[in-house]
């Protein structure tokens, strides 16, 4: 028989950029207790713009882990 995973999908931001939304994510996850996080897919990635400049970054994930 095949392995199970199981797939969680996630929004973050962060206002430094991509990669730290990111790590914050998988910090978080870590902190409360998720074992077995095995990989991660960007989904997608968008902006929030204020007073012409980017104001936050916000990233939509799907993490991977062991069932």
């Amino acid at each position: 028989m095949g392995e199970i995973g199981k797939i969680t999908e996630l929004v973050t931001s962060s206002k430094k950029g991509i990669e730290d939304a990111i790590q914050k994510t998988v910090n978080e996850l870590v902190k409360r207790g998720e074992k077995d996080i095995r990989g991660l897919k960007i989904v997608g990635v968008s902006v929030s713009i204020k007073d012409g400049k980017i104001n936050e970054w916000r990233v939509n994930l799907k993490i991977s882990s062991e069932f």
